[in-house]
């Protein structure tokens, strides 16, 4: 019997899209808003729990969040950046899950992302569990990415409220990088959205 990984995902869904004026979470490709995209393809990964963090919009988002089938967790200081949010979202599954072994990040506004993708890093982690693994895009290394436990200490605090790709930078020498150019692709602006819907 193959054993269980035992990972958690956390989507990033908590942005104020000031630049598009609207909730990219909620905008739609192929016929299904953002956020329920990302949940979708989260929900037929073997992950052991999975986390939406929300935090800007909260009344527009509430009715939405509220209705996935996943775990949700609002984070009020939003506004301060990514690392705060990403913290939210790891807090909450160490309560559903205090033995988690690792975390796979994801942001909710990069659409062309596919469930292959999140396997070939799902498997690159299985060999390579003691390691980052890193979505390699347009010169930089990001997310998606899969942290092993032994960096959740480092992710959670709060003097420190690093962001995902100052580790990444940070620890180099143990990342192992995924080229995904897929990844370079989000939604900043309403050009961003026609872009997209014109793919």
């Amino acid at each position: 019997m193959e054993e269980q990984i035992n990972i958690g995902g956390i989507i990033l869904a908590a942005g104020a899209s000031s630049r598009l004026g609207r909730a990219k979470q909620l905008l739609e490709y192929k016929g299904e808003r953002l956020i329920d995209r990302m949940v979708g393809l989260f929900s037929k990964l073997p992950l052991d729990e999975c986390c939406v963090v929300y935090g800007a919009r909260r009344a527009e988002m509430e009715p939405v969040i509220t209705q996935l089938s996943v775990a949700t967790a609002y984070n009020p200081d939003w506004s301060t950046g990514m690392a705060g949010s990403l913290q939210t979202g790891l807090k909450t599954l160490l309560e559903l899950d205090a033995n988690l072994s690792a975390i796979l990040i994801a942001l909710v506004d990069q659409p062309l992302l596919t469930i292959t993708h999140f396997s070939a890093m799902l498997e690159l982690h299985r060999v390579n569990p003691n390691s980052i693994i890193a979505a390699a895009y347009e010169d930089t290394q990001g997310v998606p990415a899969i942290f092993p436990s032994t960096f959740f200490p480092e992710l959670l605090s709060q003097k420190v409220a690093v962001g995902a790709k100052k580790i990444i930078k940070k620890y180099a020498d143990q990342v192992i990088s995924y080229s995904c150019p897929e990844a370079a692709f989000d939604i900043d602006t309403e050009a961003d959205y026609q872009r997209l819907l014109s793919l």
